[in-house]
């Protein structure tokens, strides 16, 4: 009872601080280093692209709270290792980073993890069960920041596509967390979920803000982080399947780690206030283009699209890790 009562009282206040934070940057921050161009509108009006750091201060200010009620070193990994990753998402929107040093600092928010020993090598697999990869499991999780941090990045181009597409899944890892009695990994997930329906309030069409990395890299870190401490890693990769499977398809139609900013062509063009696939074949095959492919659409409904995929594969991961404790 007391921990669901602290849980409540948290996501209220996470809300509550998001909300404001995210009015405030909207409404007053006008640093052009900090400003970014909504390219999907026929005005491509600049708004404050660091949205994210509300989404950091409401995460940051309520775990730490928690932490010192009574938390312990999985509690402290959770507060730490997302805030690493917003930091370092801060210091690209401040200066555009080299594709290929960004993914060797996201090794940074793993560190933490490794080093306090949060992480059982024993993940669990459907069917299969606990499969022991002592040597091998600490390079995954410095391998895994990296990944999830460009996936959920790679879907945040739209007005709420950050939150729609993470909230199903942050959703699932605290139903999931707390029936493993991993409560500090549930209540990370909730105070997230609390902060980016706060910030979705100025990020909905027509947005006030955008998250920006620090807000994209601060979901990753939540996402992975709970993953390991709970050990729902398998079933985490499942829930996150159209963001990896984005990101992969991107990569390879781009023919590496790039910057979008230095193509010459999208895989997306705004015309007569739609949404329209590009038809040319050498162009990055996205899950935006993809979802467009078949007709022009306004950016609400792609981004009400990117939802129902969310809930899809969150409903795919729900079932693998049932079929995991049936067969555990």
């Amino acid at each position: 009872m007391l921990v669901a009562g602290v849980m409540i009282l948290s996501v209220i206040s996470s809300l509550i601080i998001s909300m404001v934070l995210s009015g405030l940057l909207a409404h007053h921050l006008r640093s052009p280093r900090f400003m970014g161009v909504d390219v999907h509108k026929p005005e491509k009006p600049r708004i404050p692209k660091i949205g994210g750091l509300a989404l950091a201060a409401a995460y940051g200010v309520v775990m730490l709270m928690n932490m010192l009620v009574g938390g312990g070193s999985a509690e402290l990994v959770l507060l730490v290792s997302p805030l690493i990753a917003a930091v370092i998402g801060l210091l690209e929107d401040a200066r555009e980073l080299n594709p290929l040093t960004k993914p060797l600092l996201l090794l940074l928010p793993a560190l933490p993890v490794l080093l306090l020993s949060t992480y059982n090598p024993y993940p669990i697999i459907p069917i299969i069960g606990g499969v022991r990869i002592t040597l091998i499991y600490p390079i995954l999780v410095l391998v895994a920041y990296t990944v999830v941090a460009n996936a959920i990045n790679s879907v945040d181009v739209l007005n709420g596509s950050l939150a729609l597409s993470a909230l199903p899944i942050l959703l699932l890892l605290a139903a999931l967390s707390w029936l493993e009695g991993v409560f500090g990994a549930a209540t990370a997930c909730l105070v997230l979920s609390a902060a980016l329906l706060g910030f979705l309030r100025y990020n909905w069409y027509p947005a006030k803000i955008f998250g920006g990395n620090v807000g994209s890299n601060l979901v990753a870190a939540v996402v992975t982080t709970v993953a390991i401490v709970a050990r729902l890693e398998v079933v985490t990769m499942v829930a996150l399947l159209p963001h990896i499977l984005n990101e992969f398809f991107i990569i390879v139609s781009m023919g590496g780690l790039k910057s979008g900013k230095s193509l010459a062509s999208r895989p997306i063009e705004f015309v007569s206030g739609l949404i329209v696939a590009s038809r040319k074949p050498s162009d990055p095959l996205t899950l935006v283009r993809l979802i467009a492919s078949q007709r022009p659409m306004s950016e609400v409904a792609i981004s009400k699209s990117i939802a129902v995929i969310s809930i899809y594969s969150s409903l795919l991961a729900a079932a693998t890790y049932l079929i995991g404790r049936l067969t555990a």
